[in-house]
This record gives structure tokens, sequence and C-alpha cells, in this order.
């Protein structure tokens, strides 16, 4: 049983996620959490630094918040929609405070994130389960 334990675990270093998130409490918590699960863990802290990590980095999936500072979650999910092959099968997780507004059920509809959960009705531990299931891990 700790054999598949730790087999997991070595499986998932060899996936990254990016954390796009401008409370640094908060995405200091999912790194943290990400790690102790075994990912390598990338943060950034507004939509265009995020932007420019996702390119960069190329992680296996995306964390990203709708409300950012410099640009927002949206315009960051569009971009990296647009930019190919890659960006289209990108699995990326939106999470907010906002309620399901028009402005939230657009993007969902116009640019397809691959999951999206309010941040007040979610447990961490959840969140690590929809990343994993996401990634088949």
């Amino acid at each position: 049983m700790e054999k598949d334990f730790l087999k997991k675990k070595e499986e998932a270093k060899k996936k990254s996620i990016l954390v796009i998130e401008d409370e640094e409490m908060l995405a200091e918590m999912y790194k943290d959490k990400f790690e102790y699960e075994g990912f390598t863990v990338f943060s950034a802290y507004d939509g265009e630094e995020g932007l420019k990590m996702a390119f960069k980095k190329k992680p296996d999936i995306i964390l990203l918040d709708v409300l950012l500072p410099k640009k927002e979650g949206v315009d960051v999910l569009k971009e990296i929609r647009e930019s190919g092959k890659w960006g289209k099968e990108l699995p990326v997780v939106m999470f907010s405070n906002l309620e399901s507004s028009d402005y939230i059920l657009e993007a969902i509809s116009k640019y397809n994130p691959s999951y999206y959960f309010m941040k007040t009705n979610i447990e961490l531990n959840e969140v690590v389960k929809k990343i994993k299931e996401l990634i088949s891990f």
C-alpha cells in the first residue's frame, strides 16, 4: 500500500501545475498542498505574469483565478486557447469568489475551461482531486 502511494507521488512529479492567484496567502496554500501531493508547482500573482509563465513553462494544468490584476483570468484563458494546439488542449480550472455572473457564464461558453468552482464552496482536497482527475493522475 505504501509502495503504491510512493509510486503515485513519483508519477505526479512528472506533472506540473501553474497556480495563477493574486491572493498570496491562498496561492501559497495551493502551492504547499500541490507540492505535498508531488506536483511541480509554478506560481504567478497577476494575469500578465501568469500568461508569460504559462507559455514559458508549458504546465500540465493551470489553476486560474477569474479576477486578477494586470490581466483578468478570462483574458488569460482566451489567449491560451487561441495560442494553438497546446493551448486548446490544456486543462484549465478557473475559480473565483464571484457567483455565476453573465461574465463568467460567457467566459465558460466561449473559452471552455475544464472546470469552474467557487472558492468559498470547495475544500482544498476537492480541488486536488479534481486536478488529478483532469490530468489522469
